[in-house]
């Protein structure tokens, strides 16, 4: 194919053009994921990029919006004249970008403005934990200081998503997880949270902490840790569980989706919902009926991330 298609992209990208700007990661060390574990990171040519961008119509229907990928396209050294070719030739609405924390700390003002005049309105951030031991733990290669900088710094300039993974510090450091994660949250102001649950896959790191450094969480507790994250958030943010992580299922179908709505404003009725979540699971269980987290579906083959 002439197209170099990116094989991965957030859920709120699904009806964006997707150029790959990078391939791979040039950390790929996090203990959590298995994106790019088989992909050599390279930094594309500037002239295959811009061919890509002038293909685009071969490959997408048109759309308003763009996504810039794989890991970390912000290191390409013609990232700028990249994004102003792009937004100049499809006068698009929105043009996003995954990053890394540390490469936003890195960046002089100077080049982030210019990012932002060129089109680039919005950026994803895996933040994952703020809690300095799970950070360490998961190889994450930065620090809470750090993504607290990350975020304020870019929110000069754009909208920003940062993610956070349930479940991640495991049964035994849940509570230090969700409220360090808010704090960095509280800290840092993102646009957007994004929240997944830790899902094991046999090419990440992690497979091979679980029953030894890391409990897995059970759907109680999946639930109880959702609820102190959003629970200590203050900021004012919008969250949501747009990924089938979140799922919560009896042998039915899903009984629980996530939950979605802008902090603090709705945080109590959020809370309700995750109430009531608790107290069926506890109903069911109790009934001898019981439910799966999405590390059960993916090990039955019944759910694909």
């Amino acid at each position: 194919m002439e197209f170099d298609f990116p094989p991965f992209r957030p859920p709120s990208e699904a009806g964006s053009y997707l150029i790959r700007v990078v391939r791979g990661c040039y950390w790929n060390r996090c203990a959590f994921c298995g994106m790019y574990k088989d992909v050599k990171f390279c930094i594309r040519k500037k002239e295959e990029i811009l061919r890509d961008i002038d293909n685009l119509p071969k490959y997408f229907p048109r759309s308003k919006t763009a996504f810039l990928a794989d890991s970390d396209p912000l290191v390409h050294k013609d990232i700028v004249e990249i994004v102003k070719y792009l937004n100049e030739k499809y006068e698009l609405e929105r043009i996003t970008s995954y990053t890394r924390i540390k490469t936003i700390c890195r960046m002089p003002e100077e080049k982030l403005e210019e990012l932002k005049e060129a089109g680039l309105k919005r950026i994803h951030v895996g933040l994952e934990s703020g809690d300095r031991e799970v950070l360490e733990l998961i190889q994450k290669g930065i620090i809470p200081e750090e993504a607290v900088k990350a975020g304020r710094k870019a929110r000069k300039y754009f909208e920003v998503t940062y993610y956070v993974i349930t479940g991640l510090g495991g049964v035994e450091r849940s509570e230090k997880h969700a409220k360090n994660t808010a704090k960095v949250i509280n800290d840092a102001k993102p646009t957007f949270v994004r929240v997944r649950n830790l899902t094991v896959l046999p090419n990440a790191p992690i497979s091979k902490m679980i029953g030894k450094e890391i409990t897995l969480l059970n759907a109680k507790q999946q639930l109880e840790e959702l609820r102190s994250l959003i629970e200590n958030i203050n900021s004012e943010t919008y969250l949501t569980c747009d990924h089938v992580s979140n799922y919560l299922f009896s042998k039915n179908g899903p009984i629980f989706f996530g939950v979605s709505g802008f902090l603090p404003d709705e945080k109590d009725e959020m809370l309700e919902e995750i109430d009531l979540a608790i107290k069926n699971v506890e109903l069911m269980e109790k009934s001898g009926e019981k439910v799966l987290t999405s590390n059960d579906m993916y090990k039955l083959g019944l759910i694909t991330l």
